[in-house]
């Protein structure tokens, strides 16, 4: 398979939509995966709560702000 830098250095070298497509699919597979969920090391509030958000933006119940709006909000800019 090859070491995770060499993994991530392919990943990082696929177009957006290929590295969209990988994400989605990692992120996924952490909520399924009572072996990570249990990982102190992990946050699966953090992974509930970001499927949660995700589900929300598909329905259309909530707006998604800009990153430059995010940024201004929590004061990423500094």
């Amino acid at each position: 398979m090859g070491s995770i830098t060499e993994i991530e250095s392919k990943l990082l070298g696929l177009p957006p939509v290929e590295r969209e497509r990988l994400a989605v699919k990692a992120w996924e597979s952490l909520a399924n995966d009572a072996v990570a969920m249990s990982d102190p090391a992990i946050d699966p509030d953090g992974i509930v709560l970001s499927a949660e958000r995700d589900a929300e933006l598909e329905r259309g119940t909530v707006v998604p702000i800009s990153e430059e709006e995010f940024r201004r909000r929590t004061g990423g800019d500094e």
